[in-house]
C-alpha cells in the first residue's frame, strides 16, 4: 500500500489544466497577432487609397486598390471556386481585377468575404479612410498625402 493513494490523479488534473491554460493563451496571441496584421494592412490601403486619389483615379479605382492592398486578410475567396490558391495566378488575377471596369465584371474575376464588409473613403486626395469589419474585430486605417506640387510647377495663367 502506497501512501499518495488519494492523489493518484493530481498530475494529471494538472496536466490538463495548464494545457488549458496555454492553449488559451496561444489562440489570444494568435487572434491578437490577426488583430494587428489587418490594422497594419489598413493603414497600407488608406495609404494605397490616397495615392491613388492624388494622382487622379475615381472612386471605384481607390477600391480597387484598397481592396487588392487586404487581400492577406480579406478571409476566404468566394471566386474563383475550388481552384488551388498559386501566388503567381493570384497575382496574374490582381493585375486583371484592377483593369476592370465595374464591379460586377470585377467581382467575376476575384471576390473575397472580406470585400463586402469594408469601407473605403477617399477624400479629395490629401487624405483617406479604410475600415475593415470582421466577426472579431473592427480595425480602420487613415492616411494623407501633401500636394505639393505648386512648388515645382509654374502657373501659366491658365
Amino acid at each position: 500500500m502506497t501512501a499518495f493513494c488519494g492523489r493518484n490523479g493530481q498530475a494529471l488534473v494538472e496536466t490538463l489544466l495548464a494545457a488549458i491554460i496555454v492553449t488559451f493563451a496561444f489562440l489570444c496571441l494568435f487572434r491578437l497577432s490577426h488583430l494587428l496584421t489587418a490594422k497594419i494592412l489598413a493603414e497600407h490601403a488608406a495609404m494605397r487609397v490616397a495615392r491613388a486619389r492624388t494622382v487622379g483615379l475615381n472612386n471605384f479605382m481607390c477600391l480597387k486598390a484598397a481592396r487588392i492592398s487586404v487581400i492577406p486578410v480579406a478571409g476566404e475567396r468566394l471566386w474563383p471556386v475550388g481552384e488551388e490558391f498559386d501566388y503567381e495566378m493570384e497575382r496574374a488575377r490582381s493585375a486583371i481585377y484592377m483593369n476592370t471596369p465595374n464591379n460586377s465584371v470585377a467581382r467575376g474575376v476575384l471576390d473575397y468575404t472580406g470585400w463586402g464588409r469594408m469601407w473605403v473613403w477617399p477624400g479629395d486626395g490629401t487624405d483617406s479612410e479604410v475600415r475593415m469589419t470582421n466577426d472579431w474585430f473592427s480595425v480602420s486605417g487613415e492616411a494623407s498625402l501633401e500636394h505639393n506640387y505648386d512648388f515645382y510647377l509654374e502657373d501659366m495663367g491658365l
